[in-house]
């Protein structure tokens, strides 16, 4: 049963962009200096007697202590905001915690804007996914999917669920021991097994994606790359894909173009390193470059009505 509430959404189509190297050279350029700045003044603490130092302090006492009451609060502060676990609790939308005070916290952290983003991210993501695999199978041969980060791989597998009468097959890696852990009890759940191999993998180590046998037709890398500033280990892992995926196959990628509450997370929330949680926003123009300059051309995007969280579908050349 997919878990995930319809929510109004905007859809803008891509067009395949310059593949000119000097012109994808200049983009990447311009948009990362543009967002550097910001990333680089949340990096440094506001000065001691800042009303916003005392202003986020407020905030992160109250959600290490009365917000502990939270489910969702208390899993951000043992594995990170912005682990697998973390986002399978917010996927879930269902409120938890200790008393009805503990519940009602936990249904306003769920209804803040970057989460109610991170679920229509979810939708997009899989309607994307649903709609390339029925096209792919829709001549009956067999289709093989590679999720290289797959969190709790909710998504992908209540997508292969809807879709049990197609040819489909999946593997889904992530670095995360328990975050696997929850994919494979989805999966037995919704009977899967068989059709889903779960395993251990470095979506940043291009040997071991281009060693990925069998080979895919779709590969999906939702919700990482937002989590790094650097675009080094971007590139890593588009090149591995790039050398593993042939002509014509699917590539579906995920973007955080903007975020409201961006200075809040830094000062406040904590990463699943326990360093503070400190994102630069990529903006959408930037990503595309990446991909495009890995050997991918874009062809469609979804976007939230905020405009916070993007999906795109990409296809290799």
């Amino acid at each position: 049963m997919n878990t995930l509430p319809d929510i109004d959404s905007t859809e803008a189509p891509v067009l395949p962009g310059s593949t000119d190297v000097s012109a994808e050279a200049a983009i990447l350029e311009s948009c990362h200096a543009s967002s550097q700045a910001t990333y680089e003044a949340l990096l440094r603490p506001l000065p001691a007697f800042s009303p916003r130092r005392a202003w986020f302090g407020l905030q992160k006492w109250s959600l290490a202590t009365a917000g502990r009451l939270s489910r969702g609060i208390r899993i951000g502060w043992k594995t990170g905001f912005d682990s697998g676990e973390s986002l399978d609790h917010v996927y879930r939308n269902e409120a938890e915690g200790l008393t009805p005070l503990g519940r009602w916290i936990d249904r306003v952290y769920l209804d803040s804007p970057g989460w109610r983003g991170i679920r229509t991210r979810g939708i997009h993501l899989a309607k994307l996914l649903d709609g390339t695999l029925r096209d792919r199978a829709a001549g009956g041969d067999p289709v093989h999917v590679l999720d290289v980060a797959c969190g709790g791989g909710r998504y992908v597998l209540e997508t292969l669920h809807r879709l049990r009468g197609l040819p489909v097959t999946a593997e889904l890696r992530d670095a995360s021991a328990t975050a696997l852990g929850k994919a494979r009890d989805l999966a037995t759940s919704l009977e899967l097994e068989g059709r889903v191999t779960i395993r251990p993998g470095d979506a940043f180590d291009p040997a071991q994606i281009t060693g990925t046998d069998p080979r895919p037709d779709v590969a999906i890398v939702s919700g990482l790359f937002e989590l790094f500033s650097s675009n080094d280990p971007i590139r890593s892992s588009l090149g591995g894909l790039a050398e593993l995926l042939p002509p014509g196959t699917t590539l579906l990628y995920t973007n955080q173009p903007c975020h409201p509450q961006q200075e809040m997370i830094a000062r406040v929330l904590p990463n699943r390193d326990g360093d503070p949680w400190v994102m630069r926003i990529r903006s959408q123009e930037e990503m595309d470059a990446l991909v495009r300059e890995a050997g991918f051309s874009p062809q469609e995007r979804l976007a939230d009505e905020a405009g916070i969280f993007t999906v795109s579908r990409a296809t290799r050349r």
